[in-house]
């Protein structure tokens, strides 16, 4: 983790114009995922086979992938607590009167709309750096213009992932079912926020059926695609 903030910021710092264009960005592959289709499992694993190539290639930049560390910048760039900035990520949408009571209940907080645009500045941020996997934070919302990039779909049948979460967490079916909704809703919003419109699954390119699809065949799936269009 270390040497990617290391590079974020030796990056942000070296940047001359805030308005590059992104499309020059990457290259960026994200990873969205349905509550109970794991997925940092899948970025793990794809950095180590991408790596594998470039190494092979000699090829010195290595692929990472990222998701906590996401949040980590934001928090440091906003002087929060990193636990205050997933509380505003991972609210949902709230209105105008909420808001303001949860503001006037910490210290410091600059608002959601502030902490969600400095999500999107970092996420762009290391979109910039390239060979970057981005593993949830509504990535693909926000890096879906980088000409470099891939954008990957985790999803199953609902009542499969009731009973995957269920037997993972040691959980009741209906307090699985309530988990599930509940946090497939605060992604949802978090994705709407930055599209402006609900999200469907037109904005991705790959969308993979974690029941169906064994953990090496959506791996190697990616990289044929990536391969194909000239990513690594």
């Amino acid at each position: 983790m270390k040497n990617v903030l290391t590079d974020y910021m030796r990056t942000r710092m070296e940047r001359k114009s805030p308005h590059t264009d992104i499309q020059h960005y990457g290259p960026v592959i994200t990873i969205s995922r349905q509550y109970g289709c794991p997925a940092k499992i899948i970025a793990q694993d794809l950095s180590i086979k991408l790596n594998n190539i470039l190494f092979r290639a000699n090829k010195k930049q290595q692929w990472r992938w990222i998701s906590k560390e996401i949040l980590e910048e934001s928090a440091r760039e906003l002087k929060m607590n990193k636990h205050l900035v997933q509380d505003v990520v991972n609210a949902g949408e709230r209105g105008v009167m909420d808001d303001l009571i949860w503001s006037l209940s910490k210290k410091y907080y600059p608002g959601d709309v502030k902490v969600k645009k400095t999500l999107a500045d970092v996420i762009r941020e290391f979109a910039s750096q390239g060979r970057v996997i981005i593993v949830g934070r509504a990535g693909v919302s926000l890096t879906r213009d980088v000409k470099d990039s891939l954008h990957i779909r985790l999803a199953a049948p609902f009542e499969w992932r009731v009973q995957t979460v269920s037997k993972r967490y040691a959980l009741s079916y209906h307090e699985a079912l309530k988990k599930i909704k509940e946090i497939d809703s605060k992604r949802d919003h978090l994705h709407e926020f930055f599209l402006g419109k609900k999200l469907d699954d037109s904005i991705f390119d790959i969308v993979f059926n974690y029941q169906t699809m064994a953990e090496q065949e959506i791996l190697a799936s990616i990289i044929s695609v990536m391969e194909m269009r000239n990513i690594i």
